[in-house]
């Protein structure tokens, strides 16, 4: 009698996380409008069809790497407060595991992909995070909690360039040092924008 020999179960969820993962290296070396899902397959060492079936096309492929980095700066901020510069630093450490998606992102959220909406997307989840830092006071005058919505997204400009700077090593300084000076600026940012925006 023969035996049948199961093939063992593919990991479709482990797969599709690897494909996203090889996906933004590739993106970050061939740029994100050149690469294609033949670049991708080739750098897994996989036959093409296997990204068609996770990724119905290259735009959704794209479309997960940014969904990585949207969750894991969501994560980074669902966790809790420890003081100024400590979400950022939770971002930092998450990308530091991982860059590649964080750089295909942050260095195209302005450009991204034609017809995307990733800058808009990552401005409401970092204004989203900093809302609390811009609540209106009781005594605010009329009109806070608009200018309240302005202030959270005035830092985002910031956010993207240090972080891509963090990522690549490019200041001379440590992550810790790094944190702290986020902290600092956040902290001084916050209280100058409420004065400003008359919140209090």
């Amino acid at each position: 009698m023969t035996v049948l020999k199961r093939k063992p179960r593919v990991d479709h969820a482990a797969r599709r996380e690897a494909y996203v993962g090889i996906a933004a290296q590739v993106l970050l070396e061939r740029g994100l409008h050149a690469a294609t899902m033949r670049d991708f397959a080739e750098a897994a060492n996989a036959p093409k069809v296997l990204f068609y079936r996770l990724f119905p096309s290259r735009e959704a492929l794209v479309e997960a790497v940014f969904d990585r980095v949207l969750q894991a700066l969501e994560n980074a901020y669902a966790s809790p407060w420890e003081g100024y510069g400590s979400m950022v630093g939770k971002l930092l450490a998450t990308a530091r595991q991982d860059p590649a998606p964080f750089l295909v992102v942050l260095k195209n959220c302005r450009t991204g992909p034609t017809g995307s909406d990733w800058e808009t997307r990552l401005r409401a989840a970092m204004k989203e995070t900093s809302l609390p830092l811009f609540k209106p006071g009781p005594d605010a005058p009329a009109g806070a909690e608009a200018r309240s919505q302005q202030a959270a997204g005035m830092l985002f400009g910031l956010f993207v360039d240090s972080m891509i700077t963090w990522l690549e090593d490019r200041d001379g300084l440590d992550d810790a040092t790094r944190i702290k000076w986020w902290g600092h600026i956040v902290r001084e940012a916050r209280k100058a924008t409420r004065e400003a925006f008359r919140l209090d």
